[in-house]
């Protein structure tokens, strides 16, 4: 070990010293002061730069400001003035959303005007070699041409390729092929005269040991197998415009049946309605899935959006067809299609294809979807909510026409949701974050013409109803993709992981099935967290301090995921028909807002429900404290 110095007794400066002193006192008095004076030119250069970016900045957002106040589509909330940072963030943020694809669009047909000299050229030398004719690689001229250049040259490297037929199958035999132990226990959930316990049916089939070639013996645990809960909650029904969308969010989950993060499959949910003056149809479309660049078994991917923004037909769309023409919907039967994102592209395309053939379609209802370059047809009504924040519905440079005359408008609801905290956009892309829209939308429609039309949409949602859920998939054997290619964020981490959180639910009194997943209901890195939980009495969950526990494992996951929010659902063995669920999301200030929802379909009991909800089954909206979720113990931290 080295020796300490001794300490020693300061005996002041020697005569070098204090000349070494003076003379540093004279040269770096005067180089302070002249760094200093540097330091204050460069402050008062950077205050000016700084105060005239300010100016332009506030200047451009009051213009953009003026430009919206004066626009023709009617606004559910008013617009605030750009009178603070906050504010004027949102309006420069709506305005750098609307004109980067404007800036794409016009920079592609400027160099259509540039380069058609050159384009003409290529094309007289592809008359003599014909390896020129594949390489047009100047003729990108428009936005769809560029999608069109991308989808090509991704399909020489072995990606975004389409074209494969569509396979068509009911869910619930789809699920009977791939999972028979999920449909086995959803027959018995369903079964009111099931018993209280599950029991698995004799003989029941053993995928794993089929592929394996095994004797295994029965499950050790049936009632663990993932995707059970969330297959249960299935809705019967969809009352309102709200309901539709958050039957959007739930389709898109049922895409992912076993919830491993692999979409398998698409789906279409059929509705069909017994309304006084005959059949009417509700159709509804799943949105983007995987946003990996090779096309897998679910025709809803990016390859989808990429195609139909190029102006071509996905397998998706005729994969849709398909399945409206095996529901059984007859001409002269009125069909509302609908869809959140890639859906409502879907659904703008079908409405074009089922002119020729022979359905009616009379309404489209889309949330976050680009219709600018879509073509829909005259006939058919169409009313659109878009955020006004949200940059998929200009991604493509144009806004949605509009289209007042009477019978059959073309009508754009353009929101303002409160923003989470953090303010992500990725958080507005979402069909929950657009269920909400649309309750206040129905709450008070901005404009006389949105009431006609939500008045018009009602009758698509009236009793009785029957839902018919089909899978659909591309053919050729293509295996199932990732949601993404690639992670940014590890699945594993210190504290409450979605393992143990589930592990933890399920041991609790009462609990029969947990499903604890991510949603990626909007963007590829937008992250909802569910938890789905089958449990035998609903009564302790109704308790504020009942689920208080499960609020903060879900958000222990929610901080380490970068999520937006969390959802949570449940519906008890003891009372059929009745699902609780809440949505839960941080405001800008720190609060929790918690928006509470319960479905009643036609098994409940009267009696039950208004003994469970005596103040009625409305939806609720409850804000808490910053610290209402706060962990009671920290055990990941301790030591």
């Amino acid at each position: 070990m080295p020796s300490q110095p001794s300490p020693q007794l300061w005996r002041g400066r020697s005569a070098g010293g204090r000349v070494v002193f003076v003379l540093g006192l004279i040269v770096g008095i005067p180089i302070a002061l002249a760094l200093g004076l540097l330091l204050l030119a460069v402050g008062v250069v950077a205050a000016v730069v700084g105060l005239l970016l300010w100016l332009i900045c506030a200047g451009a957002a009051w213009v953009w400001f003026a430009i919206q106040s004066r626009e023709r589509i009617p606004y559910p909330f008013a617009t605030p003035p750009p009178s603070t940072r906050r504010t004027r963030r949102v309006a420069l943020s709506g305005l750098y959303l609307t004109l980067v694809p404007r800036t794409v669009g016009a920079a592609a047909r400027g160099a259509g005007w540039l380069f058609a000299p050159l384009a003409l050229l290529v094309s007289l030398i592809g008359v003599f070699l014909p390896r020129w004719r594949a390489r047009p690689y100047v003729a990108v001229f428009t936005l769809p041409a560029i999608l069109r250049k991308i989808v090509n040259l991704g399909r020489r490297r072995g990606l975004l390729r389409d074209g494969h037929d569509a396979l068509l199958l009911g869910y619930d035999d789809f699920l009977g092929r791939a999972f028979p132990l999920i449909r086995d226990v959803l027959d018995w959930w369903n079964d009111s005269d099931g018993g209280d316990d599950y029991v698995p049916t004799p003989g029941l089939p053993d995928v794993p040991g089929g592929l394996l070639g095994l004797p295994l013996g029965p499950s050790p645990d049936p009632l663990g197998q993932p995707g059970i809960a969330a297959g249960a909650m299935r809705r019967r029904s969809i009352g309102s415009l709200r309901e539709l969308l958050l039957s959007q969010r739930e389709i898109d989950d049922l895409c992912d049946p076993d919830l491993d993060d692999r979409a398998d499959v698409a789906l279409v949910r059929v509705v069909e309605v017994d309304a006084p003056g005959g059949r009417r149809w509700v159709v509804q479309f799943a949105s983007t899935k995987s946003w990996h660049p090779r096309a897998g078994a679910a025709p809803n991917d990016i390859t989808a959006d990429l195609l139909i923004g190029a102006g071509a037909e996905p397998t998706v769309t005729r994969a849709a067809l398909d399945t409206m023409r095996a529901a059984g919907i007859r001409p002269g039967e009125p069909v509302l299609l609908a869809g959140f994102s890639l859906g409502g592209m879907v659904a703008a395309q079908v409405a074009s294809a089922a002119v020729t053939e022979g359905l009616t379609v009379t309404h489209l209802a889309v949330a976050g979807t680009p219709l600018g370059r879509i073509g829909v047809p005259d006939a058919v009504t169409v009313l659109a909510l878009e955020h006004v924040l949200d940059p998929v519905p200009r991604v493509e440079g144009r806004d949605n026409p509009v289209r007042i005359q009477a019978g059959t408008p073309f009508l754009t609801v353009r929101a303002r949701p409160p923003l989470t905290h953090g303010f992500r956009i990725g958080s507005l892309h979402q069909s929950t974050a657009y269920a909400d829209t649309a309750a206040a939308v129905e709450a008070d429609p901005p404009d006389p013409r949105v009431a006609d039309v939500l008045a018009q949409l009602r009758e698509f949602f009236g009793p009785p109803q029957r839902i018919h859920d089909h899978a659909t998939s591309r053919a050729g054997g293509l295996p199932p993709r990732p949601s993404v290619p690639l992670y940014l964020h590890s699945t594993v981490e210190e504290g409450i992981t979605r393992g143990t959180l589930r592990q933890t639910v399920r041991r609790l009194d009462g609990v029969i099935a947990v499903d604890v997943y991510e949603s990626r209901s909007g963007f590829a890195t937008t992250i909802l967290w569910n938890a789905d939980i089958l449990v035998r009495e609903l009564d302790p969950w109704l308790i504020d301090a009942g689920r208080t526990a499960v609020y903060r494992g879900l958000l222990s996951l929610l901080a380490r995921r970068r999520a937006v929010g969390i959802h949570l659902r449940l519906q008890a063995r003891a009372t059929p028909g009745i699902t609780w669920e809440s949505t839960v999301q941080r405001l800008s200030d720190g609060r929790w807002r918690e928006s509470i929802d319960i479905t009643v379909d036609d098994r409940a009991d009267p009696a039950e429900v208004g003994r469970l909800f005596p103040g009625g089954t409305a939806p609720v909206v409850i804000v808490h404290a910053p610290d209402a979720f706060d962990p009671v113990l920290d055990v990941a931290r301790q030591r």
